[in-house]
Formats: structure tokens, sequence, C-alpha cells
């Protein structure tokens, strides 16, 4: 019976018991709040109201080493595609200013008759470089110069597109071949208003985007993550397959790698949430081998307690960079180092022995071959170690003992403790780790005169303020509220001296002396000035 004769109730009882049938796919989406912190959501996304959208996935491109990752995703790209497409995702390839060759196919017809949409979103046909989210964010790469290719390796290249009769700068011709194209099921577009129309005629609400380039096509196409987002479709960034237009030789001098990684993040804090492929075929993520790394990084490694760590600057100052990105960032300045990765593995409240019970296998040992470690314990080892003048040492040595068994090319550095204040710069703990440092023979790295220099310019100048909210009287109450961390104890806590008129006279309202970003950076800077002959003399 035709269905246009089926009455209302009988046409809906059909339709839900479709959907009952319909297995859902599913899927656990990851966001990340402004800090970083990471929050799964699981959802069951029915197949006929998801699409998947292959954003760019040319058969060349003008950097050679975007076309090797490329290459080497592929083939995990297609294998979810199929899975995909079995289960009843649409299937939507689009690899821009590429139409040419699928002219009059059924996949790019069936892209280009899609009814016209009654909610056509304004500027769906443009590219989106920024949403509303981003706008007050630090843009996690400097894409000027986006291309990683050594430099005589690029040449020839443009000479071997050139040879074949392409532009060197623009040689993409179609979707690379890796990746089957159903004529039958799919659709092929590579424009905004053709895309929404197809989802609109479909019903779809749910979208994945995969392929290249993150920070470029997939988020600012007029089929991107951006436009999809703010127009208010359901969409997500299969995260694991996707890379970068990025130079590790441009800020913030991070691996390629670690350069999607970034942004990434800055997806899911302002753009959409991700997924993993192996949610649609199991196994594990897709990584990109070690043969697309690049060319080999220092690996520097920081051990410490919280005046390491900075977790307050992380959590007010998220984007900013913190000890460990302006210590690679300096160190790239020197341009005559290699580059460098710098893992801050410090925690607040640990002591050398905290460190050794609960948190080095995971924390330490697992780390990339390091080869600088510094070292900076004692504020917290002799609060809370009996005994501090022989165990410390004692626990000091049991971590150097296990550093070069599990890093043995690593030039393990005892760092001073930073000095709380001018009159308080913890001589008494220093004192061990210097003669510590002198009877193992390990070279010393001393914080404490840059410190106290920068001290004198202004006692309050590189320490947070953290107070709490029980000693403020109640009538200056109402000009804390905006500023108050919550907690068993809630705090007011503010990176630098802009409340300093409302609260400054109060007893203690500067005496937390953990480094704000202004302390962090001091230490960064004399840390740089200090391993960058060192890098010299041992290279």
């Amino acid at each position: 019976m035709p269905l246009r004769f089926l009455s209302p109730a009988l046409l809906l009882t059909l339709i839900v018991s479709a959907a009952a049938v319909e297995a859902p796919i599913p899927l656990t989406l990851q966001s990340r709040a402004p800090a970083g912190k990471t929050t799964l959501v699981k959802e069951p996304w029915l197949p006929s109201r998801t699409a998947i959208i292959v954003c760019d996935m040319w058969d060349l491109h003008h950097c050679k080493n975007a076309v090797t990752r490329e290459v080497e995703m592929a083939p995990r790209m297609n294998e979810v595609l199929e899975k995909a497409r079995k289960d009843g995702v649409l299937i939507i390839h689009a690899p821009s200013s590429c139409m040419k060759p699928y002219e009059g196919t059924p996949a790019r017809e069936r892209a280009k008759s899609a009814p016209t949409a009654a909610r056509l979103p304004d500027k769906i046909a443009e590219w989106c470089k920024q949403i509303p989210a981003e706008e007050q964010a630090i843009y996690p790469l400097d894409q000027t110069d986006s291309e990683d290719d050594d430099l005589v390796e690029h040449a020839a290249w443009a000479q071997e597109l050139t040879a074949k009769g392409l532009n060197p700068r623009a040689p993409w011709t179609k979707q690379i071949d890796v990746l089957r194209i159903d004529q039958d099921k799919d659709a092929i577009s590579d424009s905004g208003v053709e895309i929404w129309n197809l989802l609109e005629a479909r019903n779809i609400d749910n979208v994945i985007l995969m392929g290249v380039h993150l920070n470029m096509c997939v988020s600012g196409r007029p089929f991107g993550l951006r436009q999809l987002a703010k127009n208010g479709r359901h969409v997500v960034l299969m995260r694991d397959l996707t890379d970068t237009m990025y130079n590790p030789a441009r800020w913030p001098f991070v691996s390629h790698r670690r350069g999607t990684e970034l942004f990434v993040a800055h997806v899911e804090k302002r753009i959409c949430p991700t997924i993993t492929s192996d949610q649609f075929i199991g196994g594990k993520p897709f990584a990109f081998t070690d043969a697309t790394a690049g060319m080999k990084r220092l690996q520097i490694i920081l051990l410490g307690d919280s005046t390491t760590e900075a977790r307050i600057p992380k959590m007010l100052a998220p984007d900013e960079p913190q000890i460990e990105d302006t210590l690679r960032i300096k160190l790239a300045a020197e341009t005559d180092l290699p580059p460098c990765d710098v893992y801050n593995e410090g925690v607040s409240g640990e002591t050398i022995r905290r460190l050794l019970d609960t948190r080095y296998d995971k924390a330490v040992k697992t780390k990339p071959q390091a080869d600088y470690i510094f070292i900076r314990y004692g504020i917290n080892d002799i609060a809370k170690r009996e005994d501090f003048k022989t165990n410390f040492p004692k626990d000091f040595r049991e971590l150097l003992g296990r550093l070069r068994v599990d890093h043995p090319q690593a030039m393990l550095i005892p760092m001073t403790v930073i000095p709380y204040t001018i009159e308080s710069p913890h001589a008494d703990i220093n004192e061990v780790v210097i003669q510590f440092a002198a009877e193992e023979k390990l070279t010393l790295f001393d914080i404490v005169p840059r410190y106290i220099a920068e001290l004198k310019k202004g006692p309050d100048m590189l320490n947070y303020r953290r107070y709490p909210v029980a000693k403020i009287p109640e009538k200056l109450r109402a000009y804390a509220t905006p500023y108050i961390q919550p907690g068993t104890d809630p705090a007011v806590v503010v990176l630098d001296n802009h409340l300093d008129g409302i609260f400054g006279h109060l007893p203690g309202w500067a005496g937390d002396r953990h480094p704000n970003l202004a302390g962090y950076n001091v230490i960064a800077d004399e840390t740089a000035k200090w391993l960058a002959p060192v890098i010299r003399a041992r290279k």
C-alpha cells in the first residue's frame, strides 16, 4: 500500500519501528574545559541521522611531508568509511577545488540535486576563520609558514610536481585513490551550500569531520567544523584521522605531532568535541609512525613540587605559555641549538620519597629517553620527611639510581629551591642540595641569585595571591566574589597585584609565595640561559 494512504498514526508507528531496528553507533565524545580538563560523554548516534565529511584528502600536496602523512593515514580512514557506510552513515567526499573529475557521476549528482534547504544559514558558502568562542583564546599555532619539509627536499619535490605539469603550489587534482567512493551511496561536493542542503534533505543532525588539514581546511571550510558548529549541527572531529599544516620551526616550537595535539585541544575547548576511529572499527586510535616524526628533538624533563608544576597559573591562565613552554621557546630562540621537548612532571606537595613510591613508573620511566633532567625538591621534604638531612640525600640518591637506569643518556641536574623572600632564601635546604651535588659530582644549577635579584625589584611581583575568604572582612567580600576558588577552604586567587588596592592592607594578603607567571618566566629564562651553553658543549 502506498505510504500516502496510511493513517498518520500507522505511519508514525512504522517510522518508530524502523528506528528501533536501526542499531545506534556508541560514541564517546571528548571535550575540554578552558583549563584543559577533559570531559567524556557517551552518546548513541543513529547511522541514518549521521554523515561523515572527508575534507581535502587530495592526491597530492605542495608539502611533501603532508603527502607522506596522508598516505600513511588513508588506509585506516578507508576502513572507517567502509564500516560507517555499511552501517548506514552517509559519506560525503569533499576534495575542494577538485570537482571536475567527478562531474556527471552519481555521487556528484546526489549532492547537486539535493533540494534547497528551507533554512540556509547566512555565509554558509564562505570560509569561517573564527567563531565567538575562539575570540579570547590564544591561537595555538603560528601557521604563517606551515610547511615542515626539509628545504632541499621541498625544492626537489616542487621540481617533480612541475615536471608532471602540475602547479607546485596547488598540485591536487582529485581525492586520493585509497579512499573508495561508492557511487550508489556516497556524495561528492566541496560546496557549503550543497552539503548543507544534503544534510537538511536527509534529516541528518550528526556530522563527523575527518581529513586535512585541521588548522586550516577542516576547521575553516564552508562545510568545516566552525560553520557546522555555529549553525547548530552536532559536529565532532575524528581527532586521530587528521593532521595539521605546521612547521616546528615556528611558535610554539613543538614537534609536528605535538602541534596537531595542541590544535585538537583548541578544537575541544572552543569549537566542538572529538572522537577516535577505534570507536567504529575497534583496535587502538590511529597514530603516525616515527617515520613521519621529523628531526630528532632534545628531551628535557622537569621534576619537582608545586614550584615546578605551576598548577594555579595553568588553572587561571591556561592559554598563556607556562614554564615548560617558556623554556622551550627561549631555547628555540637560540637558533644554533636543536629543537627540544620539555615535560613538566612537577606535582604540588610532592617529596622525592612520594615520587618514588607513587608516580615514578608512570610519570618518569615511561617518558622518551631524556637528554636533561632538572630535579628541584626540598621544600616539602624538609617539612614532611623525618630526619631531613639524612633521609633527603638518601631519597635523592635512590632517585638518581633509577634515573640512570631508565634514562642512561640524561644529564642529571640538581637545582636549588627558589627563595620565597629575600629574607627567607631556604638556605637550610639549599645547603643540603649543594653538598649533595658536590658529593655525587653532579653539575648544580643554582637558581637563587637570579630569583633574589628579581625579588629586589619588587618583593611581591613574582608570587600570586591566594587568601582565605574566611579572613576577608564581611564588608569587602562582595569585591572578592568573582575571584573565589571553591573548595573546603574557599580562597580568593589572582595571579598578580590588581586586587592589592582593595585587599593589600589585610595581614598576609601576599603571603603565598608560590610563583605567578612572572615568577615562572624568571625560572624558565634563567634555566634557558644556563642550559644553552651546556647543550652546545655536549653537542
